[in-house]
C-alpha cells in the first residue's frame, strides 16, 4: 500500500500449477483442461477528501490479467440483509481514536427483503470491471475527521467448460480484495450539501434515466429535510420497475423527522388496497406491500402520536388490514392498546382473536400471560394453537404436543401452561426482546 488513497493490488492465478505438478508426479501425462485465471483485485476511495454529509463511495475494481475469459455473479451495488453472504462486501469503519463507528443498517426487521438485482458479469482478457459502494451504508459520519477503513470483498470466478462452452458452476478461482484504506471528512455548509445530492435528485427525476438505482440508495440510505418532497413522490411513485417503493419509506424512517413519520402515516391510511394487481393473500384479499410495510415502521417506532390513527384504522379495515394492525398494537406499551387488544381475545371473529394474543405476545409482559393461558380453552383449534405458540416464545417453555392429540389433549395442554405459571409467576422474568420481532 502506498499512501493514504492506494490499496494494495492483489493478483492471482488458478490452481494449474498444483494440478500440472500432480499430472506430473503421478505419471497421468494428463492435460489441463481449464486455462489459467489471472486477475488483479483492488478496493480503493474515491477521494482522499469529502464532505460531511455528502455521499462517501469506494470503489471494488477487478481486472482480467490472463488470456482467457472469466465470469463471476454480480449483484446491484446495495448492502443486503445477507451479511453471511461469502461475496457480501464487509467494511469496518474507524476513527481517529480507532473507535468503531456505529453501524446505521440495515435493520433486521424493518428493511425490505429481496430488493437486489441479480446477474452475471463476464469479462474477457484485459477487461475491467468495478462498482461503486455507498460506506455510509456500513458506517455513520457525524462529525469531520479522519477515518480508516478495512474493507473485504470475496468474488468466485468461473470459467467456461472446453466442451460444453458454458461457465461451469464449480469455481476455477476465488478473487480476494482486503484493503486497509483512509481518507477525511470535512467541514461543509448546507449549500455545499444541496450541491453534493444534485445529480442523485436529477437522476431520480429523470424519466429518461433507464438505471436510476444508485441514486435511489444514496438518497433512501443519506436522507435529508431539504429532499423530503422527493422522497414522498418515490414513495408514491406507482410500482416502477426503477425502484422499491418500500426503499423510499426507509428512506423516511431514517430521515426521522416529525414530518417525515406523518408521511409514512398519511402512506398507511391512504394506500390503495389495489396496488398490489392480482396478488392475493389466503383471504382471498388484495395484498398491499407497501401498506404493511409502513405498518411496520410505525411499529418499531412505537410513537404514540399513531395509536389514534391505527385504533381509527383497526374499527373500519377489513383482513388482513385488520390483523396486521392488532399484531402492531403490542409494539406500543399504552394503556389503550393494551385494552383493545383484551378486548380482541373475546370477539367473534376467530382471527381477531389469533391477532390479539400476538399482540400481546408482542408487548412481551408478564402480565399477559393469565390472558394467553385461558386462550388455550378456547373452542377454536387454531387460536389455541396460536396460545400455545405465543407463550412458548415468551416465556421459552414448552408443553408436549403430541402428534396424533386426542379429544382430551386441549384440556392437558392448559393444564400443564396452569400448573407452570402458576409455579413461576412470581419468579418469572420475560428475556430480552429478540432482534426482529414476530410479524
Amino acid at each position: 500500500m502506498m499512501g493514504d488513497m492506494k490499496p494494495t493490488v492483489r493478483r492471482g492465478a488458478g490452481r494449474m500449477l498444483q494440478l500440472i505438478l500432480f499430472c506430473l508426479i503421478a505419471g497421468l501425462g494428463c492435460v489441463p483442461a481449464f486455462a489459467q485465471v489471472s486477475y488483479s483485485v483492488r478496493v480503493e476511495m474515491e477521494k482522499p477528501k469529502y464532505l460531511l454529509g455528502e455521499p462517501i463511495f469506494c470503489r471494488f475494481v477487478i481486472q482480467n490479467t490472463g488470456r482467457t475469459v472469466f465470469a463471476f455473479r454480480y449483484r446491484t451495488p446495495t448492502r443486503g440483509l445477507g451479511s453471511d453472504d461469502n461475496q457480501e462486501p464487509r467494511f469496518r469503519v474507524m476513527d481517529s481514536r480507532g473507535q468503531v463507528l456505529p453501524d446505521p443498517g440495515p435493520r433486521p426487521c424493518g428493511s425490505p427483503q429481496g430488493t437486489a438485482v441479480y446477474g452475471s458479469v463476464t469479462l474477457p482478457p484485459g477487461q475491467i470491471h468495478s462498482e461503486r459502494w455507498l460506506l455510509n451504508q456500513w458506517a455513520q459520519f457525524t462529525v469531520p475527521g479522519r477515518y480508516h477503513v478495512r474493507a473485504e470483498r470475496r468474488l468466485a470466478l468461473l470459467q467456461p467448460d472446453p466442451g460444453t462452452r458454458k461457465f461451469a458452476e464449480k469455481p476455477a478461482a476465488f478473487a480476494m480484495a482486503i484493503d486497509e484504506l483512509s481518507f477525511q471528512v470535512v467541514h461543509s455548509t448546507r449549500a455545499q450539501v444541496e450541491e453534493a445530492f444534485h445529480p442523485y435528485l436529477a437522476a431520480v427525476q429523470d424519466p429518461k434515466n433507464p438505471n436510476p438505482a444508485e441514486a435511489v440508495v444514496v438518497l433512501t440510505s443519506l436522507p435529508q429535510p431539504f429532499f423530503l418532497d422527493q422522497l414522498v413522490k418515490l414513495a408514491n411513485a406507482g410500482k416502477p420497475d426503477r425502484w422499491d417503493r418500500r426503499d423510499a419509506l426507509d428512506g423516511l424512517a431514517r430521515l426521522n423527522t416529525p414530518a417525515s413519520w406523518q408521511v409514512i402515516l398519511k402512506l398507511f391510511r391512504e394506500a390503495d388496497t389495489t396496488a398490489s394487481a392480482g396478488s392475493k393473500d389466503a383471504t382471498g384479499q388484495a395484498e398491499n406491500p407497501l401498506r404493511s410495510y409502513a405498518l411496520l415502521l410505525l411499529a418499531e417506532k412505537a410513537d404514540p402520536a399513531f395509536i389514534p390513527a391505527l385504533m381509527e384504522m383497526l374499527a373500519k379495515s377489513p383482513e388482513p388490514t385488520r390483523g396486521d394492525i392488532l399484531r402492531a398494537l403490542g409494539f406500543f406499551h399504552d394503556g389503550q392498546t393494551f385494552q383493545a387488544l383484551f378486548d380482541n381475545l373475546h370477539s367473534a371473529q376467530v382471527t381477531d382473536r389469533m391477532n390479539a394474543i400476538l399482540g400481546l405476545k408482542n408487548l412481551g409482559t408478564k402480565e399477559v400471560i393469565p390472558a394467553m393461558v385461558a386462550a388455550l380453552n378456547d373452542p377454536e383449534a387454531q387460536v389455541r394453537q396460536v396460545a400455545n405458540f405465543a407463550l412458548e416464545g415468551l416465556t421459552g417453555h414448552k408443553v408436549a404436543v403430541s402428534a396424533n392429540p386426542s379429544r382430551d389433549e386441549p384440556a392437558r395442554i392448559a393444564s400443564d401452561w396452569h400448573a407452570w405459571w402458576l409455579e413461576h409467576a412470581g419468579s418469572f422474568s420475560p428475556p430480552p426482546p429478540a432482534a426482529c420481532h414476530d410479524w
